[in-house]
């Protein structure tokens, strides 16, 4: 009879994969790599995850890589943005297309172009292969083509047949605006190549986030079917249970710490691959934080305490101060609130950027 695993215990096996229990030293390639990828779905997503997973991070560092191409950001798993390594993105952008195709497809469908995709994205390459462009200036640019037809659904097209490359120097960290798109053909010299075979990605996603399910994988990646995939690799994996009696497979030699091992306070981006990369999140949300994260136009950052949600935090800027706002989804003692606040004004000091001490300001306890 496999072994029931605590949602404790889970929470403690991926916070262990995700360099979330103790900062290491990793090369950030390597930890992306890692990690299939960082959501990046805003500029400084991926800068802030990778702060609170590699000791002595800068966002120089992240932003050398980035402007050097040696760091790709385009959309690939479940049509969200995310930054890949050049190999990584060439092999799992190919295996994604299938999910784009379906979810761009729907898109035209619903707000109803009034021409043909093929057309549209032939043209929209020639407009991109001039110079880099913008999503609304691509539509724009598009409508004069195509004139009974929706903008932003024309650039939605061209954006999900081609694996357009955000290159800075928008999307890097201290620069705002809209991302400027350049195929990565252009980019990087070369196109995609073999997608990663199937069972190969099962085994690098449950080194990074098992013990997991397959309903787990397939919520990570926009893919369906994925059973097959692991059985093909029935042999190299062990079996658990979760709580609620689901299938959790993982690598034998993986982490799996014990569920009393300490877990510091961390300040999660709005889009983190250790709350995401699950169908069930109870590893990371206990029940009081799921019913206060409503998803309204995205997720709200959050900070965790003994490796759970515990509450969301926001940015309150002015010229010259910034502040952490803490909302707590539940009651604090005081040597958590203290936890919570060292690990603020650590957070808000890599914002500020040199720009001054940060401040941290508590919204009342949820009673």
């Amino acid at each position: 009879m496999p072994e029931t695993l605590s949602d404790r215990q889970l929470n403690r096996a991926t916070l262990a994969r995700q360099w979330m229990l103790e900062r290491t030293d990793i090369a950030i390639p390597d930890a992306i790599a890692f990690l299939l990828g960082l959501q990046a779905q805003t500029t400084n997503t991926p800068y802030i995850a990778l702060w609170n997973r590699i000791a002595g991070f800068t966002p120089g560092a992240l932003t050398a890589l980035i402007t050097d191409k040696t760091l790709l950001r385009a959309t690939t798993m479940r049509t969200t943005l995310h930054l890949h390594t050049v190999p990584d993105m060439r092999a799992i952008r190919p295996l994604m297309q299938p999910v784009l195709d379906r979810t761009f497809s729907s898109v035209a469908k619903s707000r109803a172009i009034n021409a043909d995709r093929h057309a549209v994205n032939h043209q929209g390459v020639s407009i991109i292969d001039e110079a880099p462009v913008t999503a609304g200036e691509l539509g724009r640019r598009l409508l004069e083509h195509f004139p009974d037809s929706d903008p932003l659904v024309l650039a939605q097209v061209v954006q999900g047949a081609e694996t357009l490359i955000q290159i800075p120097p928008t999307r890097i960290w201290g620069h705002g605006g809209a991302p400027l798109l350049m195929r990565i053909e252009k980019w990087i010299g070369q196109g995609l190549s073999e997608p990663i075979p199937l069972p190969e990605l099962v085994l690098r996603y449950l080194a990074a986030y098992g013990p997991a399910s397959v309903k787990d994988m397939q919520t990570w990646c926009g893919l369906t079917r994925l059973a097959l995939a692991f059985e093909a690799v029935r042999g190299q994996l062990v079996e658990f249970h979760g709580e609620d009696g689901r299938v959790l497979y993982d690598l034998p030699e993986a982490p799996r710490p014990a569920p009393d091992t300490p877990a510091p306070v961390r300040f999660l981006p709005d889009y983190d691959n250790v709350f995401l990369g699950f169908a069930d999140r109870s590893r990371l949300q206990p029940p009081y934080a799921r019913e206060r994260m409503v998803v309204v136009n995205g997720y709200v950052a959050t900070f965790t305490i003994d490796g759970f949600i515990a509450g969301n935090w926001t940015i309150r800027r002015t010229k010259n101060d910034l502040t952490i706002e803490l909302a707590p989804f539940r009651k604090l003692t005081k040597a958590e609130k203290a936890s919570a606040e060292a690990e603020g004004l650590a957070i808000g000091a890599l914002l500020a950027d040199g720009a001054g001490p940060a401040t941290i300001e508590w919204r009342p306890e949820v009673a």
